[in-house]
């Protein structure tokens, strides 16, 4: 049973790596080759079933946040995807849906709403519509011929924006792409299979330590700190390939606790002196109690810290709040002068700033 369990893992990773591997990170990750096509097709379909990302709650922290509907990934100065928060004025979920998309369309109708130093994904002149089956969790994305003239290279990338955009909202588990009224069964300019509709179960801003074997590895998603150009604060997710563990809570914050594989691009948001004291599970709830030297009782914790906690293991299945605490103290204080005392559920993440 255990050895069935690592191949379903080594099989969906593998499908998460391939084809591409994002070629921003550097440092000790690198790229793989891609399988022929109908090899990975057959991974793709292996890996159908496996469950949707963890259901998304909000624990939002001022008025702006609670009133956050819309999330989309575009790509930072460092050309990794990262998520972006709206307050949009409609509370239609197909209207957010069609307007998160044409969000990243470059110089399409609301690129003008990102950031500084991020960009759309997908390719100038690209019209979409998109259909909300609540029933199914399934958003259909009818998209132009305009599309197929992304570059090769950022296919990934394309089929990471869309899915994790789209998944952001509630009752949306995967994504079907449509182009000129046809199903994709494969991306359109270089050709990843698509037998089954996407998910975050392919990963975003892949990443692995070249010691790993991606065909015996499992996924973990982080969440790392960066900083735009003008000195704003946000979180990167990556998805980080590891050696297959029995326990992926506990591995998730040991990578957490290691830090970014490009240590240029994101920051630790642990320090080397952290250690993982304790994991507990109730419900749909995890404890976690971390010891740092660092920190006294009563000493205020990095809210970066606090929140790169909960994200990330609020990606897992099922996770849906995180009770943290430090040294065996609950009593928590962040930076941000929120008390973190009761659990966590996910919190609103980068929420939209001006330049």
């Amino acid at each position: 049973m255990v050895r069935t369990k690592y191949f379903r893992q080594g099989v969906l990773a593998a499908v998460l790596m391939l084809p591409f591997l994002l070629t921003a990170c550097g440092g000790t990750s690198g790229a793989i080759d891609p399988p022929p096509a109908d090899v990975e097709a057959k991974m793709m379909a292996a890996a159908r079933g496996e469950g949707g990302a963890a259901d998304r709650a909000v624990n939002p922290t001022d008025a702006a946040q609670q009133k956050a509907n819309m999330t989309v990934y575009a790509q930072d100065r460092h050309g990794y995807l990262a998520p972006i928060s709206y307050q949009w004025s409609s509370e239609d979920p197909a209207v957010v849906a069609q307007a998160s998309l044409e969000m990243l369309v470059k110089d399409g109708v609301h690129q003008g709403m990102l950031p500084p130093g991020f960009n759309a994904t997908l390719p100038k002149g690209t019209s979409l519509k998109v259909t909300l089956k609540p029933e199914q969790k399934t958003a259909l994305v009818e998209l132009s011929k305009e599309f197929a003239s992304y570059d090769k290279n950022d296919e990934r990338k394309v089929m990471e924006s869309i899915a994790w955009t789209l998944t952001s909202l509630p009752n949306v588990d995967q994504v079907q792409l449509w182009m000129d009224s046809k199903r994709l069964t494969e991306m359109p300019v270089d050709h990843t299979p698509m037998d089954t509709p996407l998910s975050r179960q392919i990963g975003i801003n892949l990443e692995k330590d070249l010691s790993v074997n991606y065909l015996h590895s499992m996924p973990v998603t982080l969440y790392f700190s960066s900083y735009s150009e003008e000195g704003k604060a946000y979180f990167i997710p990556v998805t980080r390939l590891v050696e297959p563990s029995s326990d992926p809570v506990r591995t998730t914050l040991e990578q957490m606790i290691a830090g970014p594989l490009d240590k240029k691009s994101m920051n630790m948001v642990a320090t080397k002196e952290t250690e993982i004291n304790d994991i507990a599970v109730e419900g749909d709830m995890l404890t976690v109690d971390l010891s740092d030297t660092m920190f006294e009782k009563g000493d205020q914790v990095p809210a970066e810290l606090v929140k790169a906690v909960v994200l990330s293991l609020t990606e897992r299945q099922g996770v849906k709040k995180v009770k943290l605490k430090i040294n065996g103290d609950v009593d928590i204080q962040g930076t941000d002068k929120i008390n973190y005392s009761e659990p966590v559920s996910r919190p609103v993440v980068n929420m939209a700033w001006k330049g």
